[in-house]
């Protein structure tokens, strides 16, 4: 059944992508984001969109953070943060398919091993559309 050096380890981790992070819940994100069978590409950008929305319509909500999670229902939702605690939520499922819809061009990155897709990355993905 488990044949080969890495047997193991592939058959556990065919839905996930190699990333870097840089923190434990970066890690922890990644993995609920790929459980889920999102996109982490997308979801950066649907972050970006709830950050706009969140500033525009509520701008004296403070936060430091928007996570990925599911919750007890399984609705997709980023939780809003704020000096570690979460002080509310977004149901991302609608803006995701959105995003999702409209991100048909992102080139298969699964063979690149230096990758780190966060808030930077989508940053400059949208800035080299912009110049195109």
């Amino acid at each position: 059944m488990f044949y080969g050096e890495n047997a193991l380890f592939d058959f556990r981790t065919k839905k996930y992508l190699a990333r870097i992070v840089t923190s434990p819940n970066q890690l922890i994100e990644k993995i609920q984001i790929f459980d889920a069978g999102k996109d982490d590409r997308i979801m950066e950008l649907v972050k970006l969109l709830v950050t706009d929305s969140l500033h525009e319509n509520n701008p004296d909500k403070e936060f430091d953070e928007l996570r990925f999670a599911v919750d007890d229902d399984g609705t997709n939702i980023l939780i809003i943060i704020n000096k570690g605690e979460i002080t509310g939520a977004v149901d991302i499922d609608n803006m995701y398919e959105f995003a999702s819809s409209h991100c048909t061009d992102f080139k298969d990155i699964r063979d690149d091993e230096d990758i780190v897709i966060n808030r930077e990355w989508i940053l400059n993905k949208l800035a080299e559309a912009e110049n195109e």
